[in-house]
């Protein structure tokens, strides 16, 4: 029932419900300062990228790229990863948000930077051409 709704986004309140969720947990990993917050935010990225629908993406772009600047290495891992999913699905939110993915290579943390080289070679070889 959950994946109609999510495929139906005029007719179902799941989209609704899901976005609110997870910007509720995507904001508690900058608010909180506890590890389990961290976690928490974690697995909604995670979620996030294996669900990511258009308007998903686009209600949900604010939060990913807020995380891009947490002090844990984890969540910017990870939210960079999954910017590249909502990219796929969202294509107009690459263009609001390249510069803060270019800022991301020049992290501190190596990790960090090899997502970031990560995402702009996966996108550069879906659309070569904007790159």
């Amino acid at each position: 029932a959950a994946c109609q709704g999510l495929d139906q986004p005029d007719r179902s309140p799941v989209v609704l419900l899901t976005t609110n969720l997870l910007k509720k947990e995507l904001r508690g990993a900058t608010v909180g300062g506890s590890g389990e917050a961290m976690y928490s935010a974690g697995v909604a990225i995670n979620c996030l990228s294996n669900i990511v629908t258009e308007d998903l993406g686009r209600e949900l772009l604010p939060e990913l790229l807020h995380l891009l600047k947490h002090p844990q290495p984890y969540v910017r891992k990870k939210a960079l990863l999954c910017l590249y999913k909502v990219f796929l699905k969202y294509p107009q939110g690459l263009r609001l948000s390249f510069d803060q993915i270019k800022v991301c290579l020049d992290d501190s943390n190596p990790s960090v930077v090899s997502c970031a080289v990560n995402v702009i070679t996966e996108l550069s070889d879906v659309n070569p051409k904007n790159y």
